[in-house]
C-alpha cells in the first residue's frame, strides 16, 4: 500500500490541477459560444415573438413598429431605425430592453442572457436570413424633397422662383431655370443642383439669416448626390392616412375608454332620492340636482339649505357679468318678495351685454388671446388682434350655438367665397375674424434669427395644443416626438393633424405674422384686407377728404413759396392731417392657401429626421377604422382644400365623444369652482376620472339638443338647487366631503384678477362702459408698476386693456392672470404676500377709496351710518348687520378724530375750515380701503 501510494503521486497532482482545467475548459466554452453566430430565424425571432409581438406585430404596431419580420425590423418604428448592424449601443431596441425601459411594466422582462443574445446578434451584424441589413437604399423622390424644403425653397419654391426655378418637384428640377436644368438625371457632377450647393453658392451665404435659412449639411448633400446617381427615382407613394383597413396601432380597446364613447342620455334618479327632506332644501326636480343628490346619499350627505336672496344674487352677478350689483339694486332684492325673482335675474343678467365680456374672456384664455407676438424682447403688438376678442365678446352675447362658434374659429375662411363677393357683410366679416383663434399663439417668426423651421413647426405646435386641449380635451401635443405615453394617440395622428392645418400652416411657405419688428399689419403676411365693405367704405372715405386736403394745401405752398409764414402754417396743418391717417383696417385671419408641400412624421420630433409621408387625418381613437377623412372643397372651383371644415363639422357631429363634455365641463367648473372632470384639458386615461359621470353625459346631450346653447346651460345650472346651496361648511362635510368633490355645499371662491380690477372701478364711478375696439394703451411707471391709462370716461374693463406679453398690468398679474404659454385651460389661485402689499400700498387702490368716499358722501348725504351702509350695499351686496353698523361707526369716528388732529397740525390758518370735511372725507375713505382689503369683498359667498 505504501508502495501503490507512492507510486500514485501523480494521482495526488492530477487531482489538485482538476479544477483549473475545468475552469478552462468552462471559459473555452464560453469562448465557443460567443464566437457562435446567433441566427435570426433560431435564435431571435422566437424570442421576440414571445417576449415582444404582443405589442409589435403586423396587426398591431405600438410606436409603429412590427418586430414579427424582417422586414418590420428593417423599417423601425416612428422614432426612426431600431437596428445598426455591428453597434448595439446605438441600437434602440438593445437600449431599450438593456434599460429595462421595455417591455412595459406588468410584463415578464427578458433575463439578462436572453438581452446579451441579442448585443451578440447586433454586434455580428443583425443578419435577418435572406435579408442584408445593411444593403444599399433605392431612394426616391421623397427621400429628397425634405432637404430642398428646408434648405431651397425659401427662393426657388411658391412665393418666389429666383432664376425661374422651382424645386419642389422633379419635374420642375429638370425643366430648370434661366440656367438649365437643376439635375441631369444619373449625373450628380453634371446637375447645376450639386454642383451650387458643393461651391456654397447655394442657399447664398448672405441671405441665411434674414431667410431663417441654414446650409445643406454635407449627409444632406451626399444624399441628394445619391437620388440623383440612381437616377432621380420618382415613385408613386401613398400618404399614411386612413383608408377603411383594420388600423395596427389602436384597436377596438382603446376605443372603449369611457371619453372616447359619445355620451348618452341616462335615465334620470327618482325626485325622492334618499336624503333630500332636510329643512330648506327644495323638492328636486332640477335634473342636475337629482344626480348631485345621488351621489351625496350615498356617502351619508344631502343638499345644504339654500342661501340666502342677497348672497344669491351677489354670486349670480360676479359669476354671469364680473361685477357687483348696482345697491339700488340689492334694496330692490331685499325689499321684494316673489318667488320667481330669481329665475328672472338670470334671465337679466344673461340679457346684459357685459354678460360676453365675463364669458368671453374665459374662451380668450383658452385661445391664448394677446396684443402682442412675444417671443422676442422687442415683443411687437398685434394691431389687429382687437377684432377676435370683440368677435368672441359678441358671440357670447347672442348666445351662438357652440358648434357653430367652433365652426367659424376652426374654418371661418371655408364658409363662404370672400374673395369673390361683392359685399362683405357681417357674416363674412365674423368668418374671417373667426379664424384668429388659430392666430394667438406666440409667434416670433417675425425675425430672421427666430423664423426658422424649428420655430415655425413651435407655433404649429401651440396652435394644435391650444385646439385640442380647448376644444376636445386631449394633450394631443404629448404626440409630437413619440405615440403618447398614456392614452392611444400614435405619433401618426399628431402628423395627420399637422397635415390637416398645413394649407393654411405650412412651414415650408411661410408668411410671417408681421413685416419688420415695428408691429405693423402687412398685406402679405397672415392679413386679410376683407373687413366689412361699410368700414372699409368709410376708410377710404376719410382717406381721400385727407388725401384731397393735403394734396391742396401743398399746391398752395408752391403757389405762395415765398411766403415763409404761410408755408409753415400750411405744413403744420399737413403734418396734423397726417396723423390722422389710419392704418389700413385688415383682419389677422387664417386661411387655406391650397396647395400644401408634403407632411412627414419627425422622428423624435427633429425636423432633420424626416420620416414616412403622411396624410390630413383625426386621432383614429375617435372614430372607427371605416370612415377615412375625406375633406372635400368647401365649394365648386374652390382652391381651398376644406381640410379644417371637414375637422369642424366632425367636431361638431351631435355623436362627438369629447366636444360637447368638455364645454360642458368648463361651464360647470366656472360655476362651482371644479370641474366634474377635474382635468379640463385631459380627459385621457392620465386626467381624472368624472365624479359625476351620468350626470356629465346628461348635461352633454343636453346641451346639444339645445340647439348647443350656453345660456341655456347657464339657466340649468343656476337655477338648480345645487348651485343655490349655503357655502358654510359643517362636521359633516368636513368628514364626508372635505374638498366638496360631491358637492355638498357651495364652495366660497375668490375675485379672479380682472374682475377684482373692474369692482374697483365700478364701485368707485371710474369704470369706463364702453365696448369694443383697439386695446387701450398701458404705461410703466418710474416704480416698475404697470398701469391702463385712463381714458375720458375713466378705465375701461380689463378684457380691453392691452395684454402685452411683456409689459402686463400689475394688479393683474399679482392676482394669477395667467401668462398665455400658449393659452390658458384653467387658471391657478394663490395667496401670496404681494396681493395684500397691493391692496394695502398700491397708490391708485388708495385713489379709489378716496372716489368711492366722494360717492358715499354724495349719494347718502352728511350721516356716517347712512354713508357706511351704503358702503355695505355697494361693496359686499348687503347691509350691515347692527354689529358692524356699530363698531364701524365707532371707527370712522376715531379716524376723523386723528385726521383732525393730523391736519390742523399742517393746515394754514385760511384752510382752518376745510379741516373737517377732509377729516371725515379720509377717515370714510380709510373705511373704503379697509373693506377692499376685506375677505367679505375679495370673496363670492
Amino acid at each position: 500500500m505504501r508502495l501503490l501510494a507512492k507510486g500514485c503521486g501523480w494521482m495526488s497532482n492530477f487531482l489538485r490541477a482538476l479544477p483549473l482545467a475545468y475552469v478552462i475548459v468552462f471559459e473555452c466554452h464560453g469562448c465557443a459560444l460567443e464566437a457562435e453566430t446567433v441566427d435570426f430565424v433560431r435564435d431571435v425571432q422566437p424570442l421576440l415573438k414571445v417576449r415582444c409581438q404582443r405589442c409589435h406585430s403586423a396587426t398591431t404596431r405600438k410606436g409603429g413598429l412590427d418586430l414579427s419580420t424582417s422586414a418590420g425590423l428593417l423599417r423601425g418604428s416612428e422614432s426612426g431605425r431600431v437596428l445598426v448592424p455591428g453597434k448595439p449601443s446605438e441600437s434602440r431596441l438593445w437600449e431599450v430592453l438593456h434599460e429595462g425601459e421595455m417591455p412595459p411594466p406588468g410584463n415578464q422582462a427578458l433575463t439578462e442572457s436572453q438581452v446579451e443574445l441579442l448585443e451578440r446578434w447586433i454586434a455580428q451584424g443583425a443578419t435577418l436570413g435572406d435579408t442584408p441589413p445593411n444593403r444599399e437604399t433605392s431612394l426616391n423622390q421623397h427621400d429628397v424633397l425634405p432637404i430642398l424644403l428646408l434648405r431651397c425653397v425659401t427662393c426657388h419654391g411658391r412665393q418666389k422662383q429666383e432664376g425661374g426655378l422651382d424645386l419642389r418637384s422633379r419635374a420642375a428640377m429638370l425643366k430648370g431655370g434661366e440656367s438649365g436644368p437643376a439635375l441631369v438625371a444619373g449625373d450628380a457632377e453634371a446637375s447645376l443642383l450639386i454642383q451650387k450647393i458643393r461651391d456654397q453658392q447655394m442657399p447664398p451665404r448672405e441671405k441665411l439669416a434674414s431667410y431663417s435659412i441654414k446650409p445643406v449639411e454635407a449627409s444632406e448633400l451626399e444624399r441628394l448626390i445619391q437620388w440623383i446617381e440612381q437616377g432621380a427615382a420618382e415613385v408613386e407613394v401613398s400618404a399614411d392616412v386612413a383608408n377603411g383597413a383594420p388600423d395596427a396601432m389602436v384597436n377596438e380597446g382603446d376605443r372603449q375608454f369611457w371619453a372616447f364613447q359619445s355620451p348618452q342620455r341616462p335615465d334620470l334618479p327618482a325626485e325622492d332620492v334618499a336624503g333630500t327632506t332636510a329643512p330648506g332644501v327644495p323638492v328636486l326636480h332640477n335634473p342636475v340636482d337629482r344626480f348631485v343628490q345621488r351621489r351625496l346619499a350615498e356617502r351619508g350627505l344631502r343638499l345644504a339649505p339654500r342661501a340666502d336672496r342677497l348672497t344669491l344674487l351677489r354670486r349670480a352677478h360676479f359669476d354671469l357679468l364680473g361685477l357687483p350689483p348696482s345697491a339700488s339694486l340689492v334694496q330692490a332684492v331685499a325689499a321684494a318678495d316673489d318667488p320667481l325673482a330669481y329665475e328672472r335675474w338670470i334671465d337679466r343678467l344673461l340679457a346684459s351685454p357685459h354678460y360676453g365680456e365675463r364669458w368671453g374672456q374665459y374662451w380668450l384664455d383658452l385661445a391664448g388671446y394677446a396684443d402682442s407676438e412675444g417671443v422676442q424682447h422687442s415683443d411687437p403688438v398685434r394691431p389687429h388682434a382687437f377684432r377676435y376678442r370683440d368677435y368672441v365678446i359678441r358671440a357670447f352675447n347672442s348666445d351662438k350655438a357652440y358648434s357653430r362658434f367652433l365652426l367659424e374659429q376652426i374654418a371661418g375662411d371655408e364658409l363662404a367665397d370672400y374673395e369673390t363677393s361683392a359685399v362683405i357683410d357681417d357674416v363674412i366679416y365674423d368668418n374671417l375674424v373667426a379664424t384668429g383663434f388659430l392666430r394667438m399663439a406666440a409667434d416670433g417668426t417675425f425675425a430672421g434669427i427666430t423664423g426658422f423651421v424649428p420655430n415655425r413647426l413651435d407655433v404649429i405646435d401651440d396652435q394644435l395644443r391650444i385646439l385640442t386641449a380647448s376644444v376636445m380635451g386631449l394633450t394631443v401635443r404629448c404626440a409630437r416626438c413619440h405615440s403618447h405615453k398614456f392614452d392611444p394617440i400614435p405619433q401618426r395622428d399628431y402628423y395627420r393633424l399637422v397635415a390637416l392645418l398645413k394649407p393654411a400652416f405650412d412651414e415650408n411657405d411661410w408668411l410671417k405674422p408681421i413685416s419688420g419688428g415695428n408691429g405693423q399689419a402687412a398685406g402679405k403676411a397672415r392679413y386679410l384686407p376683407y373687413v366689412t365693405t361699410k368700414e372699409r367704405t368709410a376708410w377710404e372715405s376719410t382717406e381721400r377728404q385727407l388725401s384731397e386736403q393735403i394734396d391742396a394745401l401743398r399746391a398752395a405752398i408752391k403757389e405762395k413759396s415765398g411766403a415763409d409764414s404761410f408755408q409753415k402754417e400750411a405744413e403744420a396743418k399737413i403734418k396734423n392731417l397726417e396723423e390722422q391717417r389710419r392704418p389700413q383696417p385688415m383682419v389677422r385671419a387664417l386661411w387655406d392657401r391650397g396647395q400644401p408641400s408634403p407632411t412627414y412624421l419627425l422622428q423624435r420630433g427633429d425636423y432633420l429626421r424626416p420620416g414616412h409621408l403622411v396624410g390630413p387625418g383625426i386621432p383614429s381613437v375617435l372614430t372607427s377604422d371605416q370612415t377615412p377623412f375625406n375633406p372635400e372643397p368647401p365649394w365648386k372651383g374652390a382652391s381651398k382644400t376644406g381640410n379644417r371644415l371637414a375637422l369642424a363639422r366632425w367636431l361638431t357631429r351631435g355623436d362627438h365623444p369629447l366636444s360637447a363634455r368638455v364645454m360642458v365641463n368648463r361651464v360647470w367648473k366656472h360655476h362651482f369652482g371644479r370641474g366634474i372632470v377635474a382635468t379640463l384639458d385631459d380627459f385621457g386615461a392620465a386626467g381624472a376620472r368624472p365624479t359625476h359621470p351620468e350626470l356629465l353625459d346628461w348635461l352633454a346631450v343636453e346641451f346639444v339638443e339645445s340647439g348647443w346653447s350656453v345660456k341655456h346651460l347657464h339657466r340649468l345650472l343656476m337655477t338648480s338647487a345645487t348651485y343655490q346651496q349655503d357655502s358654510a361648511v359643517v362636521r359633516e362635510h368636513q368628514l364626508r366631503d372635505p374638498d366638496n368633490r360631491w358637492l355638498s355645499r357651495m364652495s366660497l371662491r375668490r375675485m379672479e384678477a380682472e374682475v377684482l380690477r373692474d369692482s374697483l372701478l365700478a364701485m368707485s364711478d371710474k369704470l369706463d362702459r364702453r365696448a369694443f375696439g383697439p386695446a387701450d394703451e398701458i404705461e410703466s411707471r418710474e416704480d416698475g408698476l404697470v398701469t391702463s391709462r385712463a381714458q375720458s370716461g375713466g378705465y375701461r374693463r380689463s378684457v380691453y386693456v392691452l395684454k402685452r406679453r411683456t409689459k402686463r398690468l400689475t394688479i393683474l398679474d399679482n392676482f394669477d392672470r395667467p401668462r398665455m404659454s400658449p393659452n390658458c385651460v384653467d387658471r391657478t389661485v394663490s395667496t401670496v404676500a404681494p396681493q395684500a402689499l397691493h391692496l394695502m400700498n398700491n397708490k391708485m387702490v388708495h385713489q379709489l377709496s378716496l372716489s368711492l368716499a366722494d360717492r358715499l358722501i354724495s349719494e347718502a348725504g352728511a350721516s356716517a351710518s347712512a354713508q357706511i351702509q351704503s358702503l355695505y350695499l355697494i361693496a359686499v351686496g348687503r347691509p350691515p348687520d347692527n354689529a358692524e353698523l356699530g363698531a364701524l361707526t365707532d371707527s370712522l369716528v376715531a379716524l376723523r378724530g386723528q385726521w383732525e388732529t393730523h391736519l390742523f397740525q399742517n393746515a394754514k390758518a385760511s384752510d382752518a375750515e376745510k379741516v373737517e370735511p377732509d377729516a371725515h372725507r379720509f377717515a370714510l375713505g380709510n373705511l373704503v380701503h379697509a373693506m377692499m382689503n376685506s375677505a367679505a369683498f375679495l370673496y363670492i359667498d
